[in-house]
């Protein structure tokens, strides 16, 4: 009886030490690139849109809406430089998509609309780090005043 008893107490533990519920995923934050900014991959053209530095490649990826508006910088080694993506802060429906008719200037293309029913036309967001885990995550934030 001792054995049977040590059996379901082990039993016991490892069935309620396997149901522990995932930790939600972080909300990645993503602001409006700065028209003017240049880096060694890039310059912010417009607030729509980038010029790729020479040998930079782009690989359109899903972005926050589950289209096709996010955008992963390949460096000329083929190492990620960084993720973009074309999205409307506050946004309830959104048709925003990389554009990429020209390979060394893609651009945002689309609409949102926000919760009061008005239209916004697609902005330019990022960069950050790497592409992110769980593009769903991603929060368009507005900056900060300086």
């Amino acid at each position: 009886m001792n054995w049977l008893m040590r059996v379901m107490m082990l039993l016991a533990v490892i069935a309620t030490s396997g149901c522990r519920t995932p930790p939600p995923a972080e909300e990645v934050p993503m602001y409006p690139a700065v028209v003017g900014e240049k880096t060694d991959l890039y310059e912010v053209t417009s607030p729509t849109s980038v010029r790729l530095a020479p040998g930079v490649k782009l690989k359109v990826v899903e972005g926050p809406g589950g289209t096709k508006c996010g955008m992963i910088l390949l460096r000329q080694n083929g190492g990620v430089g960084g993720y973009m993506s074309c999205g409307c802060i506050g946004a309830t429906t959104s048709s925003c998509v990389t554009t990429n008719d020209n390979p060394e200037h893609p651009s945002c293309s689309g609409s949102c609309t926000d919760s009061e029913g008005n239209a916004h036309g697609c902005s330019l967001f990022g960069p950050i780090i790497g592409p992110p885990r769980d593009p769903a995550m991603i929060r368009f934030r507005q900056r900060a005043p300086n």
